[in-house]
C-alpha cells in the first residue's frame, strides 16, 4: 500500500520551499526500488518507522538512511532507494536555492549525498523531529513545519544579491554562457562559478543541464506526444543531446528512465 499526502508551504515560504510530502508504505514482505535521478534543490527528510535502504551503484554497500537527513542536489545517478517494511517519511522539498537562503549554509558540501540532519541544522531540527513524531495527522505536521521555517525566515538575512543573475541557467536554455551572464550582472566568471556552488551546489553549466533534464521529465509526464517534441520544448539542441543527459542523469534512455518513475516517487514533487 502507498499513501501520499502533499501540501504547499505558508505563502511567505513559497520562494524557499516547494512542497511538503508525506509518504507511507506498507510493503508486506515485498520491496520497491525507487530511482534517484539528477535534481536541483535540497531536501530535508524525516523517517518515523522503518528507514529507506540506500544501495550504491559503485559498490555492493547498502546502508539505512538516518532518522533526519539533509539530502543535497544530485548531478548523476549514484544511488537508489529500497523501500521495505513499514515506512513513514516526511520530506521538505526546497526550491533550488531555498535552503541556502533560509539557513545561510552553502550547498556544495551537501551535494551528491545525504547528511545526518542534526549535524547540519543542530538541536532545533532534532526538537522538531520529536514534535513531528508525536503528531499523527499530516495537517498537524504541516503546521509544525510552517512554524519552524517561518521562525527561521524571521532570523535569516536578506537574499543574496547575485541570485537573480542565475535565472537564465535555471531556465535551462542552450545559450547560457557563463562569460556572457557574468558580464551582464557585473561579476567575474570565477565569482559566478563560486556563487553557483554556494547557492545551488552545482556549477552554472550543470544548473542548466539539470534544469533542462527536469523540464523534459515534467513534459513527458504531462503527456507531450513524442520525445522529439519533448527535446525541442526543453530547449535541447537535438534529441541526441537529451538522450545523453538521460543516460548521465537517470541511467538509461528516456523511455526506460521515464518508465521506472512511478507517480508516488519523490522526483515528481521536485
Amino acid at each position: 500500500m502507498h499513501r501520499v499526502e502533499t501540501a504547499r508551504p505558508h505563502p511567505l515560504l513559497v520562494p524557499y520551499i516547494r512542497a511538503f510530502v508525506q509518504r507511507d508504505f506498507r510493503m508486506r514482505g515485498t520491496e520497491e526500488v525507487e530511482p534517484v535521478v539528477a535534481r536541483l534543490g535540497i531536501m530535508l527528510e524525516f523517517q518515523f518507522r522503518d528507514p529507506y535502504w540506500i544501495p550504491s551503484f559503485s559498490d555492493d554497500s547498502e546502508n539505512p538512511c538516518a532518522s533526519i537527513t539533509v539530502i543535497g542536489p544530485i548531478s548523476y545517478r549514484r544511488v537508489r532507494l529500497i523501500v521495505r517494511g513499514n515506512v513513514s517519511a516526511l520530506a521538505v522539498v526546497f526550491e533550488p536555492s531555498g535552503f541556502y537562503r533560509l539557513f545561510g549554509i552553502p550547498a556544495s558540501p551537501l551535494a551528491e549525498r545525504g547528511t545526518e540532519g542534526h549535524a547540519v541544522l543542530g538541536t532545533g531540527v532534532s526538537k522538531l523531529y520529536e514534535r513531528l513524531g508525536n503528531s499523527i495527522s499530516f495537517s498537524r505536521r504541516t503546521s509544525l513545519l510552517n512554524d519552524f521555517f517561518l521562525e527561521r525566515l524571521q532570523r535569516s538575512t536578506s537574499g543574496p544579491s547575485l541570485l537573480e543573475g542565475f535565472r537564465p541557467f535555471l531556465q535551462g536554455g542552450n545559450h547560457r554562457s557563463v562569460g556572457r551572464v557574468s558580464k551582464q550582472i557585473g561579476v567575474s566568471a570565477r565569482q559566478l562559478e563560486r556563487k553557483s556552488l554556494e547557492y545551488f551546489g552545482v556549477s552554472p553549466t550543470m544548473l542548466t543541464r539539470i534544469s533542462r533534464f527536469q523540464r523534459a521529465l515534467t513534459l513527458s509526464a504531462g503527456g507531450t506526444s513524442s520525445w522529439l517534441q519533448v527535446a525541442h520544448a526543453s530547449d535541447y539542441y537535438d534529441q541526441m543531446h537529451m538522450i545523453r543527459d538521460f543516460h548521465a542523469f537517470a541511467g538509461g534512455s528516456p523511455v526506460k528512465s521515464f518508465a521506472s518513475i512511478a507517480s508516488h516517487h519523490l522526483i515528481n514533487f521536485q
